[in-house]
Order: C-alpha cells, then sequence, then structure tokens
C-alpha cells in the first residue's frame, strides 16, 4: 500500500492510476482526511451495480425472511451419522 500525501507532494490523475495499476493507494487531503484508490475487477463492478438494483435488494430482503436450513451442526452430525454407516456396511462385506 502507498500513500500519497497531497500536502507534501503534487501528483496527476495519471500518475495516481499508474500507482492504483500495481498497488493500493491511500491519497491523504491537505486537511488529512484518506481515500482509498485500487484498481477495479469484474467482481467489483457486479458487486457494485448490485447494490445499486432495487430489484437485487428487495430480492436479498425477501430470501432474508425466509426460515434457515439445516444448521452446521446438523450438516455435520449428518455427515458423522453417514459415516458411521459406511463403516458398517465395510465391516459386513465378506
Amino acid at each position: 500500500m502507498r500513500v500519497v500525501d497531497l500536502a507534501r507532494q503534487q501528483v496527476t490523475v495519471e500518475e495516481l492510476l499508474r500507482l492504483a495499476r500495481v498497488e493500493e493507494v491511500v491519497i491523504r487531503d491537505r486537511e488529512g482526511q484518506e481515500f482509498a484508490l485500487e484498481a477495479a475487477d469484474d467482481f467489483a463492478r457486479e458487486v457494485a451495480r448490485l447494490g445499486q438494483s432495487e430489484q437485487f435488494i428487495a430480492f436479498l430482503a425477501e430470501r432474508a425472511q425466509e426460515p434457515g436450513g439445516t444448521t452446521l451442526e446438523e450438516f455435520e452430525g449428518a455427515l458423522r451419522g453417514a459415516g458411521d454407516d459406511r463403516a458398517a456396511d465395510e465391516r459386513s462385506i465378506p
């Protein structure tokens, strides 16, 4: 991560973008507030688009109201039980 302090140095937008292609850049303005700049990938763009979609947010809100499924503990117990059955089957093979 690279910190660019605008109170100490002047940089162009192109220079900031060149730096951000390689690593995350923290830009500190003259008042001391910091901003992050980094290259966006396809996943980040998709997340940003979905976050602004009213239809997708409504879908998530609806899904959040649905009752839960199997807990992790229940799933682990089922796996342990399946393993026990397999061991019993293997013991009964002549």
